[in-house]
């Protein structure tokens, strides 16, 4: 049985490989799609291999006895791989028909100046420091606030924070040095323009340090490296190839870190890779287990436009996937018994808690849907590094990385700066409109 799972699952790395290298073929950058195939392949194909492997061999992570008795399911695990990757796929041309009006609107909301895009930027900039102030006020002041950021983060420790709700608009200056990044790219090499991208970049650290995450910065800094590849115009499918090695190094600079700064570090890089990567197939081989969580009928789907309301909000009113799993997986919810953090739910174990296997296909299709018409919107940007950097993070944070962290909250929360972006243009233009009439 090893055998049979470790090669289909080598398999799955190779197809999913293929068709990413087909998608990018005869493309100016590799599509959203190509990036969620590769990680597909490297975690669901190449990853399944190490962490079944290390499993067997009695390696000590968290779920790995569910994994090393569960045999039965190995296979089937595999089919749900190649029906998540068979759902993207339609997911991605399912939608063609609404490319025109997504590019119509993509048009009306970018269709800026430099003069307009470097105000917009430092706006976010000076708006991010000012909703920053009020919610570290409560702590003490920006500095103050680091010594509680791991606690709070952790679960472990809370305040009466009436400002706590601007948290997430710490997005703000990251999008804004984003801004900056590509107007100076597109040739607008102006002081200010200099000055607002290293402010709004030092402030982006600050923020993402705050946050306590060890591939927040490493994410960060991969968006401007990935917009830095589109426009030297390297042929897409190289471009999908390099990702691999490049995902690879991302991995054991991760590693690098957690060691140097003692966070969860490992004797050894295979250790530490299986690890890491395990979640989604603990999450799966648990939440199959139990079974008590496998028809939720995709209200967490249905329901996730409410993680944009501050959470104060919705206490009570929804529970989030990920604190469903880490209750199965740990036996407790975070902020319970010792528990410091949540298990997240990858895109296959979410669709298995919605409809059991039908439930994997259907969100891989909402999934696949919801790239192409990201692909489409920032595709329609007519400055080049603007797309390209947009692109970038639409690749890296959304369509890579939400392979695995799939939980309509986390998900929510990658979106979440691009809706400030938007609503940030739409302000702005409001703004020129009044100001044109009272003169």
């Amino acid at each position: 049985m090893i055998v049979i799972t470790s090669v289909a699952g080598i398999l799955i790395f190779f197809v999913s490989l293929a068709l990413a290298v087909v998608c990018a073929q005869r493309k100016e950058y590799p599509p959203l799609v190509s990036w969620s195939l590769l990680a597909i392949g490297m975690v669901y194909g190449l990853g399944w291999v190490a962490v079944v492997h290390a499993a067997i061999s009695g390696t000590g992570f968290l779920g790995a006895g569910r994994i090393a008795f569960d045999k039965d399911y190995w296979i089937f695990y595999n089919l749900s791989v190649l029906f998540s990757i068979f759902g993207i796929f339609l997911g991605w041309n399912i939608l063609r028909s609404a490319t025109s009006f997504t590019i119509r609107i993509s048009s009306r909301i970018f269709f800026l100046s430099y003069k307009e895009l470097a105000f917009i930027a430092w706006s976010m900039l000076i708006i991010a420091f000012i909703l920053r102030y009020l919610y570290v006020s409560a702590f003490g002041g920006f500095f103050s606030y680091l010594e509680y950021s791991r606690a709070i983060r952790s679960g472990i420790f809370e305040i009466d924070n009436p400002w706590s709700f601007l948290q997430p608009f710490g997005h703000l200056v990251l999008f804004s040095s984003y801004i900056f990044w590509a107007a100076r790219r597109d040739g607008n090499k102006t002081f200010f323009n200099f000055v607002g991208f290293w402010l709004a970049f030092l402030f982006s650290v600050y923020i993402l340090y705050s946050w306590s995450g060890r591939a927040g910065f490493v994410i960060y800094l991969c968006v401007f490296l990935l917009a830095f590849i589109y426009l030297r115009h390297f042929p897409a499918k190289m471009v999908v190839i390099g990702g691999t090695i490049g995902s690879l190094a991302t991995l054991y600079f991760l590693y690098i870190i957690s060691n140097v700064f003692e966070i969860k570090g490992a004797d050894n890089f295979s250790y530490y890779v299986v690890k890491e990567i395990s979640f989604p197939f603990v999450s799966f081989f648990s939440q199959l287990e139990r079974g008590d969580y496998l028809y939720r009928g995709f209200t967490d789907l249905l329901y996730s436009p409410l993680y944009l309301l501050p959470s104060s909000w919705t206490t009570g009113l929804i529970e989030g996937v990920e604190q469903i799993n880490t209750l199965v997986i740990s036996g407790a919810k975070k902020g319970d018994y010792g528990v410091t953090g949540t298990i997240p739910v990858d895109l296959i174990t979410l669709g298995l808690m919605q409809a059991h296997v039908l439930g994997v296909f259907i969100t891989s299709v909402v999934f696949g849907g919801f790239i192409k018409l990201l692909q489409v919107f920032f595709g329609a940007i007519k400055s080049d590094s603007l797309r390209c950097i947009f692109l970038a993070y639409a690749a890296v944070k959304i369509s890579f990385i939400s392979i695995f962290y799939a939980n309509p909250s986390n998900f929510v929360a990658s979106i979440f700066p691009i809706l400030l972006l938007i609503l940030s243009i739409f302000f702005y233009k409001i703004l020129m409109l009044v100001l044109r009439r009272v003169v």
